[in-house]
Formats: structure tokens, C-alpha cells, sequence
């Protein structure tokens, strides 16, 4: 059953359903960054939040670290935001990554990697590989205990830290221990039965969310598995996986059919079923009291995967 404060949030806030024609970028980029504020609540407490930066193919890459209070060295988590590859920023998921680093807890550092339509596919995957390898080479001095690392992300967001852990072994470099996914886009072609069942009325419209690939691909092959991970044949060699997925949401069949081929390629992976939500929930918390019920829910997961990682 929908939960009552998504319903209603759907005949209020959400009310007006995204049009099929060409979407106005500017205006969904507004809306990405008003949605937190509105909904999020007040963001909660650490014992940091810095900026940095590390050089990108074009230009720097602003980063975000979180840092919780603890006595103790913690894992890292490298987080990409959702937004469709086009919206987004560190400011939207701001209060979100607040949320992690507390729950895990984990230092988190957030990625403002390139957007499309301006920098299509693979710009964004660049970028969060990049902040990777710098995360990578910082952790102990963030805290960090140099061992325990998370990919992690939301939406599109999602789609990069799955589309690394795929890049990482092509390139035989060291993994992350867990790829955290949160409702993560992952078949490019928005064929499966959830897009027909949630296609329209639930926030994000599945031509929405067409619309929002083909954004990114800007041409490129569909079938690339760093582009459309559930495209790639092999998915052994991964690490383990946590994904949350939004019981009324066009993406839900994404993730459990990509833990169902994980499962069966050999790699342990764990669906967290965030029952009567929609996708973006996660970042409406103060709007949606059940939205920090699941954040629990997939922090506790987290760490019991990352458990045997010492």
C-alpha cells in the first residue's frame, strides 16, 4: 500500500505530471535543488563537512566529506548523486549523505560529477572514477581505515557506482567491498514490467525517465554495460551489493532483476524492498517520516556486508 504522506505529497507537491515533450533543463534542475529544502527537514549535525577537489579531464571535480563523530576509523563511502545524469548537485543530496555518514557510520565524500546534456555519457562515469581514485588515496587522512570502501549512489547516481564496480575489474584495480545502490537506473532500455505498471501518476514518469537516458547516451551504444549495466552478460568478480528498491517506482524491476543476475554470477547481493514509497524518497525525510525507518534499514544492511571486510 502507498504510504500516506507519499500519497500525499503525490496530490500536492508532486501533483502536476511531467510532460512527455522535450523537458525544460533549467526548470528541472530548479526543482532538484527546492525538493530538499521543502522536504528533507533540518539537516543533521557531524563533526565535519569540508569541501575539496581533485583534477577531472576537463576541469576540477568539486567533492563533499562528511565526516560523523566516532573514536574509531570508519569505512569510506563515495557517493554519486541521482538526478537523471542531468540534475543534481552537492547541495541537493546533502542532507541524504548527512543521513549515511551518521547510520553507517562511514566518512561519505560526494561527487559533483559533469551533467548531460551538456557532457554526455561517459563524462560522469569518468569523473566518479576519478573522485574514486582520489578517495582511494586520501582515506587515512579523512579517517578512513583504508580498507573498508562503499561505491555508492542514488538513481543515476546508482547507475555510476554499479557502472564503476564494472570499469574497476575491466581495469583489474583494486574494488570496493560494496556497491551500495539505492532505486539505481540500470537497463537502458525501460523495457521492464515496472515501467509499465508505474509509467505514469507515481513522480517519475517512465518517458521521464526515457527521456533522461537518452540525455546521457547522446548517441552511444545502448548495449554498453558502463552504460547500461544490466546489458553485460558477465557480472562475476563484482563486489557484494546492497540495493534498495521502491515498491511504486519505474525502476524497481532495475534493481531486484540486477541482484537476481549478481546472485547468479556469484556475487552476494541484498535487496532492501522500501515498501509503500516512490522513487526519490530518501531525500524528503523530514516530508516522509518512513523514508528514515529505510535509511535504518539500509545502513544496518550495510554494515552487516561490509562486516566481514576488516
Amino acid at each position: 500500500m502507498l504510504d500516506s504522506n507519499i500519497r500525499h505529497l503525490l496530490d500536492t507537491v508532486f501533483k502536476s505530471p511531467p510532460g512527455t515533450a522535450q523537458p525544460d533543463v533549467a526548470a528541472l534542475r530548479k526543482a532538484a535543488e527546492e525538493a530538499p529544502k521543502l522536504l528533507g527537514g533540518v539537516p543533521e549535525p557531524l563533526a565535519s563537512v569540508s569541501d575539496a577537489s581533485t583534477p577531472g579531464e576537463s576541469c576540477a571535480i568539486a567533492l563533499r566529506v562528511y565526516r560523523p563523530e566516532s573514536a574509531s576509523a570508519l569505512p569510506l563511502l563515495l557517493y554519486a548523486h541521482g538526478g537523471g545524469w542531468v540534475t543534481g548537485s552537492l547541495d541537493s543530496h546533502d542532507r541524504l549523505c548527512r543521513m549515511l555518514a551518521n547510520r553507517l557510520p562511514a566518512i561519505v565524500v560526494a561527487v559533483d560529477y559533469r551533467c548531460a546534456p551538456e557532457h554526455a555519457y561517459p563524462a560522469a562515469l569518468d569523473d566518479f572514477e576519478a573522485a574514486w581514485h582520489w578517495a582511494r588515496a586520501h582515506a587515512t587522512e579523512l579517517g578512513a581505515d583504508g580498507v573498508r570502501f562503499v561505491a555508492a549512489g542514488d538513481s543515476s547516481g546508482g547507475n555510476l557506482a554499479a557502472a564503476l564496480t564494472l570499469r574497476l575489474r575491466a581495469g583489474r584495480t583494486p574494488q570496493p567491498a560494496l556497491q551500495l545502490l539505492l532505486y539505481p537506473a540500470l537497463d537502458a532500455t525501460c523495457s521492464r514490467a515496472s515501467y509499465r505498471e508505474f509509467t505514469t501518476g507515481y513522480n517519475l514518469a517512465g518517458a521521464q525517465m526515457a527521456w533522461y537516458w537518452e540525455a546521457y547516451r547522446a548517441g552511444g551504444a545502448i548495449d554498453a554495460m558502463e552504460f547500461s549495466p544490466l546489458a553485460g552478460a558477465d557480472l562475476s568478480g563484482l563486489p557484494d551489493a546492497i540495493i534498495a528498491v521502491a515498491e511504486y517506482d519505474v525502476l524497481r524491476d532495475d534493481g531486484i532483476d540486477y541482484a537476481h543476475a549478481l546472485t547468479a554470477a556469484g556475487v552476494p547481493a541484498r535487496v532492501v524492498h522500501c515498501d509503500g514509497m516512490i522513487h526519490g524518497f530518501l531525500r524528503w525525510s523530514g516530508a516522509v517520516p518512513a523514508a528514515r525507518t529505510w535509511i535504518d534499514a539500509i545502513a544496518a544492511a550495510s554494515r552487516s556486508a561490509l562486516a566481514g571486510h576488516v
